[in-house]
């Protein structure tokens, strides 16, 4: 989940410009965008002057959104000002007349309440934007803290594992053991992985689903037999969306080995994620037995769904020779630059 934005800019910018120097650009945008309106509105219909201080009310709550109640108040006295002196009309005898000035007087009050309701939205949504910030800055340090605790577990295992294995006379015993610390060693690659992706705005996707299959070939392969293939055009995804990926990407291919190989078979695992008519599309085919008759609904069954919709994809699967699984992915699911996210 990403962080919200902030919109203040004095408080984005703060410690780099000064807070009375980005109160004045903000100024001068609210400014800005009023001059350019009304020369729209000039330039579609030349001549109308029935509403010289329309513009300064959207102008003085950007500027107030952006900068804060100080650079609302600049900008509406700027524009009432320019207003003023270039688009209400004079009088016949010149200069302006008292309901002149009282409409203006009575425009600036009404800003001045746009702006209170403004800078309160503005509070608001700053408390709002802060808290939130610190609840998923929270979250993920609870997320790295659990994470570095799975690892420690795997260590853990591993070394009691390594102590029963030096202390075993039996050659068989001792080749069994060695060959669960491997495997052990090789979840926790794929552990790895799955969950420890810089938290950038886009991953190398190719870069990331072939260390996955490389950790998940190391991890749920028996030493002979089967193999597995990995295909992967050029792409960049969001790390919330890759590690999802990931996750179906493990399931199914945890799945092939253990329904489509009974009894030692041999074969081939194919994963392949690519362009598709529809976007893009990560597929798991396996030359093994094909599909059960009856399609089991347990557990494994329910996390590659949950893990596909969180993906934003949809799941299919179908027979083709031995088992082919495909999650469809919109075009906007992966780039092939990050700029293209």
């Amino acid at each position: 989940m990403q962080r919200m934005v902030d919109l203040d800019i004095p408080r984005r910018l703060s410690g780099v410009v000064p807070a009375w120097a980005t109160r004045i650009g903000c100024t001068i945008l609210g400014v800005g965008l009023a001059v350019i309106l009304r020369l729209i509105v000039d330039r579609v219909s030349p001549g109308v002057g029935a509403a010289p201080y329309a513009f300064v009310y959207p102008a003085s709550l950007v500027a107030t959104l952006l900068g804060g109640w100080q650079s609302g108040i600049g900008t509406l006295l700027v524009t009432e000002w320019l207003a003023w002196i270039f688009v209400v009309p004079p009088a016949p005898g010149g200069g302006h007349t008292e309901l002149q000035a009282a409409a203006a007087i009575l425009v600036g009050l009404t800003v001045l309440a746009v702006i209170a309701v403004g800078e309160a939205f503005r509070v608001a949504a700053q408390r709002i934007v802060t808290e939130r910030n610190a609840k998923l800055a929270e979250r993920e340090l609870l997320f790295r803290e659990l994470q570095h605790r799975v690892n420690n577990d795997f260590t853990i295992v591993n070394s009691l594992l390594d102590l029963q294995r030096r202390k075993s006379t039996d050659p068989e015993t001792r080749r069994a053991l060695e060959q669960a610390m491997g495997r052990i060693r090789s979840v926790a690659r794929v552990h790895h992985h799955l969950y420890v992706v810089p938290d950038i705005g886009a991953i190398d996707f190719k870069q990331y689903l072939t260390e996955l299959c490389t950790a998940l070939a190391q991890a749920a392969f028996p030493p002979a037999g089967l193999s597995l293939r990995c295909h992967c055009e050029d792409a960049y995804m969001p790390r919330s969306r890759a590690i999802a990926v990931g996750l179906v990407t493990n399931e199914l291919v945890t799945n092939a080995v253990k329904h489509a190989f009974p009894d030692g078979r041999e074969g081939v695992i194919d994963v392949r994620f690519q362009r598709s008519e529809a976007g893009w599309a990560l597929s798991v085919r396996d030359d093994g037995i094909g599909l059960v008759d009856k399609p089991k609904s347990g557990l494994g069954t329910s996390l590659t769904e949950e893990f596909a919709r969180q993906a934003g994809g949809i799941l299919s699967v179908q027979k083709d020779g031995g088992t082919i699984a495909r999650l469809d992915l919109p075009a906007s699911a992966a780039g092939a630059t990050p700029a293209s996210l």
